[in-house]
């Protein structure tokens, strides 16, 4: 047989194209990530229809026509699943990384101890709780995000609009804002200098979120007054939170620890967790494997010391995430308000110095132009 030239290039192609659909189709399967919006209004529907009586599968299979492809594709590969006789956690597994941990333990644990129904109803409120809160920090900074945005923008039109004033209505030479020679110059400066803010900037931010650069980012913000009490308070009330959920769902304390590092989403905390878990396996309780790391405010240790001691440590730790998540708003609302006051002196201070450096352009040194001809 014989292989031709343009054969043997088609087979090539139909090849690269398997792999490409082989390869994409893994992604979407392994890679996407249900949002928080998401899971909260999937669990409320789960505990609508499981608290009706609908079954598990017949409730799932409807979320088979919801939400983006890749949802509906999750969904599909979850039904499938319990047709097969697997439990729901069990099947929110195979779907590897779509489902946070947490998530699938409290289905597990309301699943062994015949509580989905319950387990359902408190993952919705948790994840719906967790997108109010990050509306409101958004909200927080909006308007002092705006004013830096706006402030930038100021600055570059006014390094434009002063070149048109000065050289076309007032006859003079245009301010060298930064010793470029040009308007042009200068303006071409700024913008850079502005995209390698913004991009250093959005870099630390990324990194930070993704443990790039270790706990320093964390270690940085605890010693900032006010904001690192918020990302302190942020992670202590999610923390709490998950320990009461776990405690409550029966988990071991290995679990329960390892669960509620990871749910703070903070590198800092997450990087404790080898730490307190060999605390905790030679023996040592919850308020001691935590103390001994020394990065916990202690009136979270007084929580959690109290809860171990009095045997309610689920309640007591729900208390305690309510607490934490409201001195987090609190402290978000401070720092709004901080961030909008310097956003508007600052922008003050950069009208109000544009000002003054048009009126000694064009009265002050047409003055002393003058002066020095009559001399």
């Amino acid at each position: 047989m014989v292989l031709r030239p343009e054969t043997g290039y088609n087979l090539i192609i139909a090849l690269l194209r398997m792999q490409f659909i082989r390869k994409t189709d893994k992604n979407i399967q392994t890679m996407a990530k249900i949002s928080y919006d998401k899971m909260a209004k999937l669990f409320k529907r789960l505990e609508t229809s499981y608290s009706a009586g609908i079954d598990l599968l017949s409730a799932y299979q409807k979320e088979r026509s919801i939400g983006s492809p890749q949802d509906r594709l999750q969904a599909n590969r979850i039904v499938n699943g319990l047709k097969d006789g697997e439990s729901l956690a069990t099947a929110m597994r195979s779907v590897e990384g779509y489902f946070p941990e947490l998530a699938v333990a409290v289905v597990e644990a309301g699943e062994t101890g015949g509580r989905l129904e319950e387990s359902f109803g408190r993952l919705a409120k948790h994840y719906r709780d967790l997108v109010d809160f990050r509306n409101k920090f958004l909200m927080s900074i909006a308007w002092p995000a705006f004013e830096l945005v706006a402030c930038v923008v100021i600055i570059g039109l006014l390094i434009l609009v002063m070149h048109y004033v000065l050289v076309n209505i007032g006859g003079v030479a245009p301010i060298d804002w930064f010793g470029m020679g040009s308007t042009t110059g200068n303006f071409l400066l700024y913008v850079g200098l502005m995209t390698v803010f913004f991009g250093t900037l959005a870099f630390l931010i990324t990194g930070a979120r993704l443990g790039w650069f270790g706990t320093l980012p964390m270690r940085i913000a605890r010693r900032v007054p006010i904001v690192g009490k918020t990302f302190e308070s942020l992670a202590l009330s999610r923390l709490a939170w998950t320990m009461s959920v776990a405690e409550n769902a029966g988990m071991d304390a290995l679990d329960n620890a390892r669960l509620g590092l990871s749910a703070t989403e903070n590198y800092y905390y997450k990087a404790l967790q080898p730490g307190i878990c060999d605390h905790l396996r030679s023996g040592k309780t919850f308020y001691e494997s935590y103390k001994c790391t020394e990065a916990f405010p202690q009136d979270f240790l007084d929580y959690v010391d109290v809860g171990e001691t009095a045997g309610e440590l689920a309640e007591t730790m729900n208390r305690a995430s309510n607490d934490y998540q409201k001195k987090a708003e609190v402290s978000m609302k401070i720092l709004g308000t901080i961030g909008f006051v310097l956003m508007f002196g600052f922008v003050a201070i950069v009208i109000g110095g544009s000002v003054i450096l048009l009126y000694k352009k064009l009265y002050i040194d047409s003055i002393n132009n003058a002066l020095d001809g009559l001399l």
